[in-house]
């Protein structure tokens, strides 16, 4: 067993920091050598997941694969796979390739582990390969919708929450010359050709998003909800072209943004195209409609539109209440009874106690921070909530917090800025514009780049 444990602990070396070349060899190397050692003595060989995680992450897959068909109990594999993904080494682990992709998956179908510990482990894991969270990956896909289909919603959130940067596949983005190196953007070490993602179809993509806003909803987060959507509504088409996926999602942002902002403005971004939006209201006409009466003060029509499409909305008129904290600190129950009508009668509501309840149970479902309180008088009012107030060591955390983003900001925007420099668009625009009269040399020469850049702007993505 001496020599299978020099092999196993041999990597990483113990003589202190190295530099990435010298990593990055002797990572390769390692790799050679525990391949062949666990097809001989995988059950035999134990070694720690934190420090030697190569090693085990070639054990762990050669128990696990084919199928759980093993002398080791089964319930001991599983241990060992749970202990794995919470763990291990992410910067040891850009190595192990398609042997981490297949226990990424493995957690991430949910057939091996109780649902729960499976959202945990491939959230966690996720975030050990690359903690940034800024590339999307097929077991962001997976995680997704593990999460959602089992109700398990916030072990997913510190995954689910990151701000998408990278695809796989995006153009003008190679490997890194050396996995090991901490300095390079996540597409360098997370692709197809470093086996730490499948490439991703621009359906798997607006799939992602979707999926997003359902979960927000299910938290009854109206504002994400409606940003996830949004994403979705606004994908990059050639043509005008929309997806089915892109209506629904198109359908959902309009009753998210009205229960997010009391209002909803029936076009979508400006970058979305002419054609997409003519097809989203031929298409959600009736979700478009709905929204139009929901912005009036017209409740029969709003009636009228809410019984076309019943199951559709299920918040009523509560945004007007929501609504009133632009204006107010604090506002009596009286004059919020004065300026609310019943959704189902039009009319004012014939009791402050009738608001009152109404209030309580948005405070009590958390859709509005604030108290009902009483003057001396006997007069209730609603007074609303500042945010929390935060002490001086929480202000220095989330000071240091806010710095470690922007230097990972500036990681992105270098490795987008060297992306963009050597793509073909970027060329053929450098090149006309040399060719240009000197007379418009004073002109703003990036507007009429952006004007030329094509429109699917993930030119990288496999298209469905």
């Amino acid at each position: 067993m001496d020599q299978y444990a020099s092999t196993l602990l041999a990597f990483p070396s113990q003589d202190g920091p190295i530099d990435d070349e010298t990593y990055h060899r002797a990572a390769l190397v390692h790799v050679q050598r525990i391949t062949k050692l666990v097809r001989e003595r995988a059950k035999d060989l134990v070694v720690d997941p934190a420090v030697n995680s190569l090693s085990y992450l070639a054990i762990l897959h050669a128990l696990l694969f084919p199928s759980l068909a093993s002398k080791v109990p089964q319930n001991l594999i599983l241990e060992k796979l749970v202990t794995f993904t919470m763990v291990f080494d992410g910067r040891q682990c850009r190595y192990g390739g398609v042997l981490l992709l297949d226990i990424m998956e493995a957690v991430g179908n949910g057939r091996l582990l109780p649902p729960s510990i499976a959202v945990e482990c491939l959230a966690t894991a996720i975030l050990n390969l690359d903690p940034s969270g800024a590339i999307l990956t097929s077991s962001h896909i997976l995680l997704a919708k593990l999460a959602y289909d089992t109700d398990n919603i916030p072990q997913a959130l510190p995954v689910i929450e990151k701000n998408i940067v990278y695809y796989p596949g995006m153009a003008n983005q190679h490997d890194a010359l050396y996995l090991c190196d901490l300095e390079a953007p996540p597409p360098t070490y997370i692709s197809k050709t470093t086996g730490l993602t499948t490439l991703l179809k621009s359906s798997m993509v607006l799939e992602y998003d979707f999926v997003c806003g359902l979960m927000y909803c299910a938290r009854r987060e109206w504002r994400k909800a409606r940003k996830a959507f949004e994403r979705v509504v606004t994908y990059p088409t050639k043509d005008g072209g929309c997806s089915k996926i892109m209506v629904e999602a198109f359908k959902k942002w309009i009753l998210v943004s009205l229960l997010s902002e009391g209002r909803h403005s029936i076009k979508p971004a400006p970058y979305t195209s002419e054609a997409t939006v003519k097809t989203f209201g031929i298409l959600g006409r009736s979700y478009v409609s709905f929204a139009t009466a929901f912005a009036t003060d017209d409740v029969e029509q709003l009636k009228q539109e809410a019984r076309n499409n019943a199951q559709l909305w299920v918040e009523d008129g509560n945004w007007r209440v929501l609504s009133l904290r632009d204006i107010y600190t604090k506002i009596s129950i009286a004059e919020i009874r004065q300026q609310t009508k019943s959704a189902e009668t039009g009319a004012a509501l014939d009791k402050d106690e009738d608001v009152e309840a109404l209030i309580t149970n948005m405070i009590i479902a958390n859709m509005l921070q604030g108290v009902i309180e009483k003057n001396d008088d006997g007069t209730k009012f609603l007074l609303f909530l500042p945010p929390d107030a935060i002490t001086e060591q929480e202000m220095a955390a989330e000071m240091r917090r806010q710095a470690a983003g922007l230097r990972n900001l500036k990681k992105i925007v270098d490795a987008t800025g060297q992306r963009l420099e050597f793509s073909k668009e970027y060329t053929k625009w450098s090149i006309k514009e040399a060719k240009r009269d000197k007379s418009s040399e004073a002109q703003d020469p990036t507007l009429a780049f952006e004007e030329q850049i094509d429109e699917d702007l993930m030119a990288g993505l496999a298209k469905a």
